[in-house]
């Protein structure tokens, strides 16, 4: 039987399994991901990506491509409830235009559906070296402490392999095996209802007029549910309820059962109508006890499953794959020490939780759907988005500050633990931002008087073997807005560390030169990268 081996061995092509191939493959980390199902999915799903997850795939640069497939949802403001799309609105609301994000990030909301995503995402990780094999699945996996062995079947063939790699990432989804191989346990409210996405193909435009919905919720004699419809206005998905309580099954949706609904929601009973898919999902709220296993990690669904109020989900399965990217790379260079990777489960499940809480709490309020006042205890879009922080042994955390309490994006000033500031630069001949900076390996930035740290960083990248790119901030780059003693809070000598998922790892107000700041720069990195003392 044919044998072959990886650095990491992915189960599941969605979002978050797609985005881990892609940020481990800039990383030079070998992958190869499987997927059972023989193509990537053509449900809409995810209808929107925050500026959060924008900001990792522009790191990709992959960001302009998917806001220009999703130019056409740039009129999709109007969240109603009606009796059809024929016939009377109950009520109608515009939503505010998103706020400009220029003093918080480079990115945007993007309006791109995680059918139009995922295809960028693949083509981008099989272009940087990802290995892909899709209508293949994972059957078992066993580990040890030098790595995973992983069984997988060609659903055609029939024919298995085994494959040695040195970690598992778990992407299966809510419904995967995973997890529950692994015996981890779920905490959250739970299921919260029984779900049938069906898509269908139609000509809506009649029916649509010059109305463009973000949120259209159906309520007739016949169907209750919600109907989104894509820029084309040729395709549409209708989300219903059933009910297993009742003896309702996903079988009961037959074609004729489909279309039925389909023409309740439109409000035609000629409607010509083609059934493209129906897909059966839950609607729950659940986070897994712990992200990790050994060698095995949990990302995306896998790992928490969010209601679908916010936007929050797809992104913060693909922000899990950029915290955990780095840190496997990390350490299979032998740049860290391998307890950097508990710190995945220390920083990520703690924000998955929140998210998960968060994103409940919207649907339970209404505010995700209808248009309600927000519950006190409710955090807005941009700080749950922005604002959260990280503690864990790779920050050198400062004794004053907390880093896990979320705040205003807009008031974050580079402490440790908390994503490092969006400032405005140029180089000379283009702008940009301090984000376009961070990655694949650890940032220094510093103000327009710490030339010195440039000597500092080369002399500790020398003594610990861990490269170290360095910026001077108002003097190599402009400092467009002049913002940076404030945001980052170290004055024109001081300097900040930022790690590769762009979080600030350390910093220090105190000047580049001595042997005192070379100490502190290797104590930090060896702090950060959780290689203990040895080489201080």
């Amino acid at each position: 039987m044919t044998s072959e081996a990886f650095d990491v061995v992915i189960a599941g092509g969605g979002l978050a399994g797609l985005s881990a191939s892609a940020f481990l493959a800039t990383h030079g980390v070998s992958s190869l991901l499987v997927e059972k199902h023989r193509g990537l999915s053509i449900h809409p799903r995810a209808r929107g990506l925050n500026p959060r997850a924008m900001e990792l795939l522009r790191s990709l640069r992959l960001d302009r491509q998917l806001m220009a497939a999703a130019a056409g949802f740039a009129g999709f403001v109007t969240r109603a409830q009606v009796e059809s799309l024929a016939g009377r609105e109950l009520n109608s609301v515009t939503l505010p235009t998103p706020a400009r994000l220029r003093d918080i990030s480079p990115a945007q909301w993007c309006l791109c559906s995680q059918d139009r995503a995922e295809p960028f995402l693949r083509a981008k990780a099989e272009s940087l070296g990802a290995s892909m094999r899709f209508g293949v699945e994972l059957m078992d996996f066993e580990q040890d402490s030098d790595g995973v062995v992983a069984r997988i079947r060609d659903r055609d063939s029939g024919a298995e392999q085994p494959v040695h790699a040195r970690y598992l990432i778990a992407a299966d989804g809510a419904r995967g095996t995973i997890r529950e191989r692994l015996g981890i346990g779920l905490t959250g409210p739970g299921v919260l209802a029984h779900q049938m996405s069906i898509l269908f193909r139609a000509d809506l435009r009649p029916y649509l007029r010059d109305r463009r919905f973000a949120v259209c919720q159906i309520q007739n004699q016949d169907v209750r549910g919600i109907l989104a419809h894509d820029d084309t206005l040729q395709v549409g998905t209708l989300i219903v309820r059933f009910q297993p309580e009742a003896g309702q099954q996903p079988a009961d949706f037959t074609d004729e059962r489909c279309q039925s609904l389909i023409r309740a929601a439109v409000g035609d009973p000629d409607l010509h109508t083609e059934l493209l898919a129906v897909l059966p999902w839950e609607m729950a709220a659940t986070s897994a006890d712990r992200y990790l296993d050994g060698r095995v990690l949990l990302i995306g669904d896998a790992a928490h499953v969010l209601p679908p109020a916010g936007g929050f989900g797809a992104s913060a399965g693909m922000q899990d794959a950029h915290n955990l990217a780095w840190k496997i790379a990390s350490v299979l260079r032998g740049t860290a020490g391998p307890s950097l990777l508990t710190t995945y489960d220390t920083e990520r499940r703690p924000i998955g939780e929140l998210t998960m809480r968060q994103s409940h709490l919207r649907i339970a309020s209404g505010t995700g759907v209808t248009v309600r006042a927000a519950p006190a205890e409710l955090l807005d879009e941009l700080t749950l988005t922005f604002g959260y922080g990280y503690r864990s042994p790779a920050i050198c955390l400062e004794d004053d500050s907390d880093p896990s309490a979320p705040v205003d994006p807009r008031t974050l000033s580079g402490i440790p633990g908390t994503r490092a500031p969006h400032l405005e630069l140029n180089d000379g001949v283009d702008q940009m931002s301090t984000l376009d900076l961070f990655g694949p390996g650890l940032v220094l930035l510093t103000g327009k008087d710490g030339e010195q740290w440039l000597h500092t960083a080369a002399a500790v990248t020398r003594r610990l073997g861990v490269p170290i790119d360095v910026h001077l901030i108002g003097r190599e780059l402009t400092d467009v807005t002049g913002a940076w003693d404030q945001a980052y809070g170290v004055g024109g000598d001081g300097a900040v560390l930022v790690r590769p998922d762009g979080f600030v790892a350390w910093r220090t107000a105190q000047p580049g030169a001595g042997r005192s700041a070379e100490v502190a720069l290797a104590g930090a990195i060896n702090h950060v990268l959780c290689r203990g003392q040895e080489t201080t």
